[in-house]
């Protein structure tokens, strides 16, 4: 997006104090839409996600798909003048989210609590593994821990995901909090506190599988689960290659059953493997009788909930094609050609574009300037450099 361009998010600062997933999928939603995100990060490493495998030219692709349109403030919170900088920034702030255990910012004095005596209309979101008073919160766990623990995995075969689904989910819930957090504010004037847990996060994603379970009888295992069906299911072609169908419409499973000659399949149409191994066997052989390529050719005029199992190089070669603005790719300096995926929001009133994006800031890029904004001279930042309160960047120098 064109980080310059004017509209009603540019004037909203955000202080984004996590790591990882989780706060930074959150902010990078408020980034793209327009709002000042400032990445608040030690003097140290910074963000853990700078330096995940893979990397290109130094730079890891977990920070490259997360931090873009962001500014850097690197600053050492256990000083007492590195917390005189965050408060100060603070005073000029709409938003703070922090992503560490409870009780860590209570110890650094930068909890709601202080911070509210400092801006008492800031909206303070805690993003943590199961928010700030479950019995648990203290516990060390990650994203694949919480899946076990809500039931999801043992539904899933035991088997991890390519995605980290509570991390997206509770990245997604907090974005979503500090919306309405705004808009609440923009009506009532008062401030927030937003307690996020990753682990209820993921639950309300799972509701639809909680609710099944309830009408099971108290009782939910991977074969009472909707699908797969006869005709929600993915199936192997002639050549090993792969089609996911998903007909679970009477019209278009009873149409495909008539171009392919078994109308005994209509009446099986959403038993499970269990209920009708007799229906599986028929339509696996169906689908065996065609490679993936004549599959793609036989579908190419027909209205069927049928779409071949893509690589990822072939969805997002398709996605470039379309043009509009999903996937691009762009240059960064230092780094090179990288590919970037837009938010998908589509408003009429707030173009979202990757046209002009900012690349991810170098850690403590921003340091000099955002401590001359606050009024900082150049040689007293110069001094808390070497005093190692903040970091600045080479690139920046």
């Amino acid at each position: 997006m064109d980080c310059t361009r004017k509209n009603e998010f540019s004037g909203l600062t955000v202080l984004d104090l996590s790591r990882y997933l989780p706060g930074g999928y959150a902010t990078q939603v408020l980034a793209d839409m327009g709002a000042e995100v400032i990445k608040v990060e030690d003097t140290g490493r910074g963000d853990f996600c700078r330096h995940d495998e893979p990397v290109m030219q130094g730079e890891s692709y977990y920070f490259t798909a997360l931090a873009r349109n962001k500014k850097s403030l690197s600053v050492n919170l256990k000083s007492r003048e590195g917390k005189e900088i965050f408060h100060k920034l603070v005073a000029k702030s709409d938003i703070i989210l922090e992503s560490v255990r409870p009780g860590v910012t209570t110890r650094l004095g930068i909890d709601y609590e202080q911070i509210k005596a400092v801006k008492p209309d800031i909206i303070y979101c805690s993003l943590s593994g199961y928010g700030q008073s479950n019995p648990n919160s203290l516990k060390a766990l990650h994203d694949i821990n919480m899946q076990a623990q809500s039931g999801y995995l043992s539904l899933n075969g035991g088997k991890t995901s390519p995605l980290h689904l509570c991390d997206l989910a509770s990245g997604m819930v907090a974005a979503q909090a500090m919306l309405a957090a705004l808009y609440q504010r923009s009506v009532s004037g008062r401030g927030n506190y937003i307690d996020i847990s990753m682990f209820d996060s993921f639950v309300w994603w799972n509701s639809m599988l909680d609710s099944r379970y309830y009408f099971y009888g108290g009782s939910l295992e991977a074969k009472d689960l909707e699908y797969p069906a006869v005709c929600y299911n993915i199936y192997d072609t002639k050549d090993g290659g792969k089609i996911a169908v998903g007909m679970v419409e009477e019209k278009f499973w009873k149409e495909f059953c008539r171009l392919t000659g078994a109308p005994e399949l209509v009446p099986v149409q959403m038993c499970r493997r269990h209920e009708a191994p007799e229906a599986f066997s028929r339509m696996e052989g169906i689908m065996a009788s065609r490679s993936l390529e004549e599959w793609k050719e036989w579908l190419s005029d027909k209205d069927l909930c049928m779409a071949p199992v893509l690589s990822k190089g072939e969805a997002i070669a398709g996605i470039l094609q379309q043009e509009h603005g999903l996937i691009e790719y762009h240059t960064f300096p230092g780094t090179g050609k990288v590919l970037q995926t837009n938010i998908p929001h589509k408003m009429s009133n707030l173009p979202l574009s990757l046209k002009d994006i900012l690349p991810p800031p170098a850690l403590g890029e921003h340091s000099k300037e955002l401590l001359l904004r606050l009024g900082y001279t150049g040689e007293q930042a110069e001094s808390l450099a070497q005093e190692g309160v903040i970091k600045v960047s080479i690139k920046e120098e």
